[in-house]
């Protein structure tokens, strides 16, 4: 089960005439005080600054509208709300810091969220970075074999039955994916000597991927994709060879009750080359407008470049640069390979505006890379906060509720494998 956020009452204090202010709003407007303030006891926000300025806003309302509304009656169960909202208050107005957490209760009845997201680097199977450190090219198909074997026996079918599972239990409107690759291969090779790229499919990860959905009865479609770096190396010996072809994509996918439309899929101009092996590891983002519950959002999906911290600040700039204009409510998922809170492509996004929905408690990290390569480690080994979710053009949530998934010891498959090396990300946004 996923670890749902914890979150604490912080201190407040309010004003005699504040408190009235309140009690007179849940009185005569109870459906909008509860939305108003009901969330001060779930969301770990800044408490004071906001309350405050509620406060400020509904004097001058209050005055306005006093004469109309005392021409309603006090219904049973406006009087109710107000009681319970004014004993909370005025143990507020008063008191210290709570330390006991108050927890959401799992067994309670959840009215649906009106916006729910999901990042997830499902990952390619193997670890690619000895195979790209590699001087002598008489290493290479060697190399290339061992990475291959190693994607094959990480079983991405069965993980992603796994990640399939895990997308049935949260039912996020909008998914963004990294790492969805497309493996190919041509026995005997001819790349060496100028012969035609690998066809034969050995791995289509979103194909198995949409399988396994459409296994767990989900319904969702294949919204926008961007494909990335397309690399064919050759396997065995130099004598004795075939070609293995690796294509990576980046993926949005839709649930079938969201709208989407103006699709896109760029790359970034700025890549990091591995001169040693002729290659060119390209990334870049997709994005969609994606219109849920009568609100449209733009979407954007991107995974950052993991070796070069360099090249992966100027595609944070070019990929900031290429949001710049966007009006809509822009919500930005992705693998940003840049540690939270300090990393320098992270920091990029925060000064141009962007909003980390995660929220800090005493218990969770949200630490969401890595695990072991082989993905047999039966402890998780996640130690840093790569995975995020970002928000802009956006107003504030009434209510946030994010946590990790696919990092506990419940989601291994039977296996034993991770269904991952990251965890997902899941974030549920309501707004008034």
């Amino acid at each position: 089960m996923s670890r749902k956020r914890r979150y604490r009452l912080r201190r407040f204090a309010l004003t005699s005439k504040q408190v009235y202010v309140i009690l007179f709003l849940c009185i005569f407007r109870p459906k909008t005080c509860a939305r108003k303030f009901a969330w001060l006891a779930i969301n770990n926000l800044n408490y004071e600054n906001n309350l405050n300025l509620r406060i400020e806003a509904l004097e001058v309302n209050m005055l306005k509208k006093l004469n109309v509304y005392r021409r309603y009656s006090e219904s049973e169960s406006s009087i109710k709300i107000a009681l319970l909202l004014f004993g909370i208050l005025l143990s507020l107005s008063g008191c210290g810091r709570i330390s006991d957490p108050i927890l959401p209760d799992d067994n309670a009845g959840i009215e649906p969220e009106p916006l729910t997201v999901m990042t997830y680097n499902v990952y390619v199977g193997a670890n690619m970075e000895p195979l790209l450190g590699i001087t002598n090219l008489l290493e290479v198909p060697a190399a290339v074999d061992e990475v291959y074997n190693k994607t094959i026996a990480s079983d991405f079918p069965g993980r992603a039955a796994g990640i399939a599972a895990l997308i049935k239990t949260h039912r996020p409107h909008i998914i963004g994916l990294q790492e969805i690759s497309l493996i190919r291969r041509q026995s005997p090779g001819d790349r060496l000597t100028g012969g035609d790229p690998a066809e034969e499919v050995v791995l289509d990860f979103l194909k198995i991927l949409m399988g396994a959905l459409q296994a767990e009865g989900l319904n969702y479609q294949i919204a926008a994709k961007v494909q990335n770096f397309d690399v064919e190396m050759p396997m065995g010996t130099f004598t004795a060879y075939d070609d293995v072809r690796l294509t990576d994509f980046d993926v949005i996918l839709a649930r079938d009750d969201v709208t989407v439309a103006r699709p896109m899929a760029t790359n970034y101009v700025n890549t990091f080359t591995v001169e040693n092996l002729f290659l060119e590891i390209a990334r870049g983002y997709a994005a969609i407008d994606a219109t849920v519950a009568g609100t449209t959002y733009r979407v954007i999906n991107t995974h950052l470049e993991s070796f070069l911290k360099d090249v992966r600040a100027t595609q944070a700039q070019e990929l900031i640069d290429g949001l710049a204009n966007e009006t809509l409510p822009t919500i930005l998922l992705g693998d940003f390979n840049t540690s939270a809170p300090d990393g320098t492509a992270y920091q990029m996004l925060l000064s141009a505006g962007y909003i980390d929905t995660w929220q800090m408690d005493s218990e969770g990290t949200g630490y969401t890379c890595c695990q072991a390569k082989e993905l047999q480690n039966e402890v998780s080994e996640h130690y840093e906060r790569i995975d995020q979710i970002f928000i802009r053009n956006l107003e504030l949530p009434t209510a946030v509720m994010t946590y990790t998934i696919g990092d506990k010891p419940a989601d291994r498959l039977p296996s034993g494998l991770w269904p991952s090396d990251h965890a997902g990300v899941v974030a549920h946004f309501a707004f008034e």
